[in-house]
């Protein structure tokens, strides 16, 4: 469909010329800073930021507030309702705007602050699927339920998946073990409310306050250093203070994170009896190319080691973490995330075998 008969049929819808121009531009561009949309069409640079905004009031774009404001277009379900109401021209403008939101690929901003935070959700549920490693969700049972359809598909990949969800009685979990099969590794409940929090892979963020905010926002976050502070969160406030109600295979002990495996098997390395065969898969700090090893843990060292601690909390272990791994055919350094002299940045650790003088004690391979 010719553009000027899209124009026309979006003033026929109740948008002005210079709103209309700027709409289509925009569906154009993807995603842009108003001064570029000036650019590109008939609006002036000191006319485009009210244009912009009565172009969000009335549904058809969002904008984001950064170093200077970007805008970029909604999803097109309520515009194209609207349109295919009106006839059969409107309905042909409707498909080419749905045409034009879909060619642009989307820009990837480092961090980005949205309005509305049904976008962090939306967000989420897009990310998601380039999930390699973990995805870490905060939730209410209503956001959770929108991303179990991403996170089954990511689950398949092999994708770790751990969840706290707000409920204020964890017996009384409104999704049960079927929806969540297949969906989610981990569920625990959390009693206290909190914000909306998915951490993708150590370096996506999506974050939306629930509750208790003066302002309704969202924050999109694409960074290797911001999201540490938001896992660190989530570990300590969200996940480690309360109990598991759902696993998805109870049988696999997996850590996605190395301050957790130390946590569970240091006073057990301790014992040279034991024996700990793990599988690591990571990044080579070197190359940051992905590496999987497999191999017995030989040592464990944390700064500040208390002799005879049954086991370490969280905090003890806030600090830097490192492990010696025997490959049988070299010794390799592990370091969690952040490492930056070891060899390896461990990702995920999954315990194959565990050994007492020689004996088999478990095998979870």
């Amino acid at each position: 469909m010719d553009r000027e008969l899209t124009e026309q049929a979006l003033k026929y819808a109740g948008l002005t010329e210079y709103q209309a121009d700027a709409y289509l531009t925009l569906l154009g561009l993807g995603t842009a800073p108003a001064v570029e949309i000036a650019r590109k069409c008939s609006v002036s640079s000191s006319q485009i930021y009210d244009v912009l905004r009565s172009l969000e009031k009335h549904g058809y774009i969002e904008t984001m507030d950064q170093e200077k404001l970007y805008a970029q277009p909604k999803p097109p379900e309520e515009v194209v309702e609207n349109l295919t109401s009106r006839g059969q021209l409107l309905a042909d403008a409707a498909e080419d705007i749905t045409d034009r939101y879909q060619e642009p690929d989307t820009v990837d901003y480092r961090i980005s602050v949205t309005k509305h935070p049904e976008t962090a959700v939306e967000q989420a549920i897009s990310k998601i699927e380039d999930a390699d490693s973990v995805v870490e969700i905060a939730a209410t049972p209503a956001q959770l339920k929108e991303l179990l359809p991403e996170l089954r598909i990511a689950r398949d990949r092999g994708v770790v998946v751990r969840t706290a969800l707000y409920l204020q009685d964890h017996n009384d979990v409104p999704i049960d073990d079927q929806m969540l099969k297949g969906a989610v590794s981990e569920l625990r409940v959390c009693s206290i409310p909190g914000p909306f929090l998915v951490i993708i892979d150590r370096h996506r963020i999506c974050f939306a306050p629930n509750s208790r905010s003066d302002e309704t926002y969202g924050v999109l976050i694409h960074d290797r250093i911001l999201p540490f502070i938001f896992h660190w969160y989530f570990l300590t406030c969200l996940w480690n203070l309360y109990p598991t109600v759902y696993r998805d295979e109870p049988t696999i002990i997996s850590y996605v994170t190395l301050k957790e495996f130390f946590r569970d098997f240091y006073s057990l390395i301790q014992d040279d009896g034991y024996e700990v065969t793990i599988w690591i898969k990571g990044s080579e700090i070197q190359t940051s190319s992905e590496i999987t090893v497999t191999g017995t843990v030989e040592s464990m060292t944390y700064p500040h080691r208390q002799p005879n601690m049954t086991r370490l909390s969280l905090s003890e272990l806030g600090t830097y973490t490192t492990m010696l791994v025997d490959t049988g055919d070299q010794l390799v350094n592990v370091g969690g995330w952040g490492a930056v002299f070891e060899d390896i940045e461990a990702h995920r650790i999954d315990v194959i075998a565990i050994e007492h003088d020689g004996k088999s004690i478990s095998s979870f391979r």
